[in-house]
């Protein structure tokens, strides 16, 4: 794909995360708590993330050949309502990986999350022309299990753990 991802769904815009739009993208992560809390700590506190935290991983993302950091944004409003981060080659496996897809709390169980995959999916199988995409999943976070499950991923046989604490699972596209 040429040039910074753009890509709209019925209710979204999503594209590329830029530096002025972290102020808006740090809320919709800190407003889920218990994934912050299981994810990141700094200072000898659990959970503790900053804006420069969120700076920081910006800049390693801008700097990881392939890897991209998307913001969601409802059309009507252009509010921030989600966060994307993929990697078009894992170097460990050599194969397409969402890292992330997060919903505000406050617009979850809407069918935000659903449609925002969606629409990244048909991205990535019309420009990448990938056939299948890997997520790793926290163990603990049994509703991301659950909604990637929903959204028919399985654990994948062929692919070893992301780590103890961590699930990988695959689906086509």
């Amino acid at each position: 794909m040429d040039g910074p991802i753009l890509l709209e769904s019925a209710r979204f815009v999503i594209r590329e995360a830029a530096p002025d739009d972290l102020p808006l993208l740090l809320p919709v992560y800190l407003s889920n708590p218990e994934y912050v809390a299981q994810s990141e700590g700094s200072r000898g506190e659990a959970g503790y993330f900053n804006m420069e935290m969120f700076q920081r991983d910006w800049q390693i993302a801008q700097m990881t050949p392939g890897r991209h950091m998307l913001g969601v944004y409802l059309k009507e409003t252009n509010e921030a309502v989600g966060l994307a981060d993929f990697l078009e080659e894992n170097p460990e496996d050599c194969q397409p990986w969402l890292g992330f897809l997060m919903i505000a709390r406050t617009h979850q169980r809407q069918g935000l999350g659903t449609e925002a995959f969606e629409c990244l999916a048909a991205c990535f199988k019309e420009h990448y022309a990938w056939s299948s995409l890997r997520v790793g999943v926290m163990k603990t976070n049994t509703a991301a299990l659950a909604f990637w499950r929903r959204l028919g991923f399985l654990e994948s046989p062929m692919a070893e753990t992301t780590g103890e604490q961590h699930v990988t699972l695959q689906r086509a596209i």
